[in-house]
């Protein structure tokens, strides 16, 4: 799986399973990532108020098993040297809150991770769901489940209005049951999967030319085929060294490639190519040839123009400039911005083309009116 986007949610139950540790482990690669913008954190006030609440009781429940630790395992006091000392130092609850609430401000108050407030959402749409059993009312207990789906209500709008997918970091199965249902929303049951996603595509963008060379690639095909469409519809131009004069009557393209191809700029959301295509091509000619002309001045009529329909295999070369894009770095969001070629009108050189067949040459004269 590739990233898809850098909109991430993240629910209270893929905080709680990395015990909020904030400010370690993966909830300190997800600050880092968060400072460094390579992911943009939204969290509603629902699960703002949801995660406080659980750190105060984590910070509680903590203090009180390191007490009654300390009292049953008293007897390790003796072995102050071999257990590293500090086992039995004395701790504060409030001051342990204090701290572990500190860090998560860090998280949340950045001024990067936004927040929203589920004030956004219609309440008729969250009742509507209710009464129809639609996820995440879908199980028994249903109306414990009114604050999340009113952050997933919030979060899709924000997805919705920006025109944007979003990530919903959750191991809650009725929010896996909504996100499974929503256009808008990518599952992943944990934060590690989303790390893994961010540090693997950032790993490839550090080569910015090779990434970009991989998304051309990917557009390949709509490439070759957005240039065959604008070939097919220009006008053709043939150039010859002889004395006939050529009108093109039919084109017909059997073979695209790219001969040659250059990077001109590259940025973190897209790259501009210099293209060199080499096109196969059959070209039809209607003819008349007036080096064998000549003129009776007794009957006033001129002899020995040559009319003709001939068929020539060009291989030519054109120019084009190419732009895609990729929007913050997704191959996801890989599309072609424009594709124009050097030239308007399309040069065919008759002189280096293959001639194909002759169809029956017939003389004709011309008189004087």
């Amino acid at each position: 799986m590739e990233l898809q986007t850098r909109l991430v949610f993240i629910d209270t139950s893929a905080y709680q399973a990395k015990r909020f540790l904030f400010g370690h482990y993966d909830l300190a690669r997800l600050e880092t990532m968060v400072t460094e913008g390579k992911i943009h954190l939204l969290v509603t006030d629902v699960i703002r108020s949801e995660i406080e609440a659980h750190i105060i009781k984590f910070a509680d429940d903590a203090v009180s098993q390191l007490k009654r630790f300390q009292k049953v395992g008293a007897f390790l006091r003796v072995a102050d040297e071999s257990t590293g000392g500090g086992l039995f130092a004395k701790v504060n609850a409030e001051e342990v809150l204090a701290e572990a609430m500190a860090k998560f401000r860090a998280l949340m108050d950045n001024g990067l991770t936004e927040q929203i407030s589920v004030s956004i959402v219609d309440p008729a749409q969250i009742f509507r769901d209710y009464f129809s059993a639609a996820p995440p009312f879908h199980r028994e207990a249903k109306k414990s489940e009114f604050p999340d789906a009113f952050s997933l209500a919030a979060v899709d709008k924000v997805a919705r209005d920006r025109h944007h997918r979003v990530y919903i970091i959750s191991a809650d199965g009725d929010m896996k049951a909504v996100a499974d249902r929503n256009p808008n929303f990518i599952h992943l049951e944990k934060l590690e999967h989303l790390l893994n996603l961010v540090n693997r595509n950032d790993e490839e963008l550090t080569g910015l030319p090779g990434f970009a060379d991989g998304v051309l690639q990917q557009l390949m095909e709509h490439v070759m085929t957005t240039a065959r469409e604008k070939l097919e519809n220009g006008e053709f131009i043939p150039n010859s060294s002889g004395n006939a004069d050529f009108d093109v009557s039919d084109i017909f393209i059997f073979d695209i490639d790219i001969a040659e191809k250059q990077l001109i700029e590259v940025d973190q959301n897209g790259a501009t190519y210099d293209l060199e295509f080499s096109v196969s091509l059959l070209a039809t000619y209607d003819s008349v040839d007036y080096s064998g002309v000549n003129w009776d001045r007794e009957d006033r009529v001129m002899y020995g123009m040559r009319e003709t329909s001939d068929t020539f295999r060009h291989k030519e070369q054109y120019a084009a400039t190419v732009v895609i894009g990729f929007y913050e770095g997704l191959r996801q969001n890989a599309e072609i911005e424009r594709l124009d070629f050097e030239h308007d009108v399309f040069d065919l050189d008759i002189d280096e083309a293959e001639y194909i067949e002759k169809p029956n040459d017939h003389m004709f004269g011309w008189t004087e009116q």
